[in-house]
């Protein structure tokens, strides 16, 4: 070290001429690479210019497929999106799988087969076609919900708006000449004591006097008069029996009715045969009425039908 201190520029001309030595020996090497390096690059080379084959068997197999396109196999679902769920109740359905019916009582298929849409809340409710008829009834009517030509029965759309009882109250009270001539009284129409004889027809009544027949009973050891005067309604061709000195009442009674689909009211009579606008040759007939509802009747085919109230 104290030569090298003492001696420093001696060291310094040493270390680079040292240095020198080694970068010479570097270049030399890898000068003599060069060759085998640029050996492909020669362009003193004569180039190739032979033109390979074409793959004829891959051009023939490429002009076939396209002459006849893949035909794509049946799948159920789509091939590009997801498959399609519906949110309900908080839980994931599957309308296409898995039964979980998202409109009750109307099957997923169905609202499927006739392309509603099954993710509406409310598409029970909605009137796909515009015939007046809602899809739940059109599904209960067993008829196409997006097909104006076939509709449920237009009875269905009926409801019942009032229920009308007009009292008629009736009293056969004697027979002055004992089976000849009968006295009637009618309470509710406020009339005089009518005087009948076999055929004639009460007035302000469509009734007339049918029969008589003389009767009597044992109460208490009194006999009592309890001859039967039958009349009969003109119209309906119903029978009533009066019983001497007791009341008997004319079930005379009407229906109104709503048409739902035009909006329009009617009242029709108990036992009275009627018909609706959209369908004229079928005939009805009212055979029964309450407050809670109606009983018509199809006149051709028997079919009794009931009909609700509002």
């Amino acid at each position: 070290m104290d030569w090298i201190k003492e001696h420093y520029d001696k060291a310094a001309l040493f270390a680079a001429a040292l240095i020198a030595v080694a970068s010479a020996v570097f270049i030399g090497l890898n000068t003599s690479a060069f060759p085998a390096a640029f050996e492909g690059r020669d362009s003193s080379k004569p180039k190739d210019n032979t033109i390979a084959p074409p793959p004829v068997e891959s051009i023939q197999a490429a002009a076939a497929i396209v002459q006849k396109p893949r035909e794509w196999a049946a799948y159920e679902g789509s091939l590009l999106v997801s498959r399609p769920y519906v949110l309900k109740d908080g839980r994931l359905v599957d309308p296409l799988e898995g039964g979980a019916q998202l409109h009750p009582p109307v099957p997923n298929a169905w609202l499927i087969q006739h392309g509603l849409d099954y993710a509406d809340s409310a598409i029970l409710d909605l009137d796909a076609d515009n015939d007046g008829f809602s899809n739940l009834e059109e599904f209960q009517g067993g008829t196409s919900p997006v097909s104006g030509e076939a509709t449920p029965p237009f009875h269905t759309k009926l409801r019942l708006a009032k229920f009308i009882a007009i009292p008629f109250r009736l009293m056969f009270t004697a027979s002055p000449d004992d089976g000849t001539t009968f006295t009637v009284n009618s309470k509710d129409a406020k009339r005089r004591t009518q005087f009948l004889q076999v055929g004639d027809t009460i007035e302000g009544s469509p009734y007339k006097v049918l029969s008589y027949e003389k009767k009597s009973e044992t109460k208490n050891e009194i006999e009592n008069d309890v001859s039967e005067l039958t009349i009969q309604n003109t119209e309906t061709g119903q029978k009533i029996i009066l019983v001497r000195g007791r009341e008997a009442n004319d079930p005379t009674s009407f229906a109104e009715f709503t048409n739902q689909l035009d909006g329009k009211t009617f009242k029709v009579k108990k036992d009275e045969e009627f018909t609706l606008e959209q369908e004229p040759g079928r005939k009805y007939k009212l055979i029964d009425i309450s407050e809670s509802e109606a009983v018509i009747q199809d006149v051709a085919g028997g079919e009794q039908i009931k009909i609700p109230k509002n």
